[in-house]
């Protein structure tokens, strides 16, 4: 876990230090919404019963990112994401997703002002919970999505996409029974980055 927080900050600071050298970094906040179903697989190791259920659930949220735009349309960012949904997931206790990442993306210039873009990432999230062994619960994410930017100034754009993520969490357990936990999301989402 540690690993993959440390590899993805270095990953950030990297994309910032190359940015600011080449002076085409941005940043910029995205508010989302988004459709969420969770498959719950519960094993008892005492017995060996099982049982699955999906459960659906619904989120709102923001994403903080920096990024660096390079040649032929290529754009790399890391994000901070911040998640809240309406029910909560795990417990009673907390229902607020924390988010790094990192994104790829590849946008097809159309007019020197709109552009569509795709893209693909990789995420590690985290979670409090209580009632489990466990005290938090953390999950690894990966995502494709699709959207347009449409440039207002030279340094403000507009954006708004789709993202389709997969999110498989950390097992947890109670007594002797183990819940593993994925989640499959749409995501939609307006935002504004700033060119500097």
């Amino acid at each position: 876990m540690k690993k993959i927080i440390i590899a993805t900050l270095l990953g950030t600071s990297l994309i910032s230090t190359q940015a600011l050298a080449e002076d085409s970094v941005y940043i910029g906040l995205d508010v989302l919404s988004s459709g969420n179903t969770f498959t719950v697989e519960a094993r008892n190791s005492a017995n060996g019963a099982t049982a699955a259920a999906d459960v659906d659930d619904n989120s709102k949220g923001f994403k903080l990112k920096v990024g660096i735009e390079v040649s032929d349309g290529w754009r790399f960012q890391g994000y901070y994401l911040g998640e809240t949904y309406d029910t909560p997931v795990f417990d009673a206790s907390n229902d607020y997703l924390s988010e790094i990442g990192i994104d790829v993306i590849k946008g097809f210039e159309v007019t020197p002002k709109f552009s569509p873009f795709v893209q693909v990432g990789l995420g590690y999230g985290w979670m409090d919970v209580d009632g489990y062994t466990d005290d938090a619960i953390s999950a690894v994410s990966m995502k494709i999505g699709a959207g347009v930017m449409y440039k207002v100034t030279d340094n403000i754009e507009l954006l708004a996409g789709i993202d389709l993520q997969y999110r498989k969490w950390q097992d947890i357990k109670i007594n002797t029974i183990t819940f593993e936990t994925s989640e499959k999301s749409t995501k939609l989402y307006a935002g504004l980055n700033f060119h500097f």
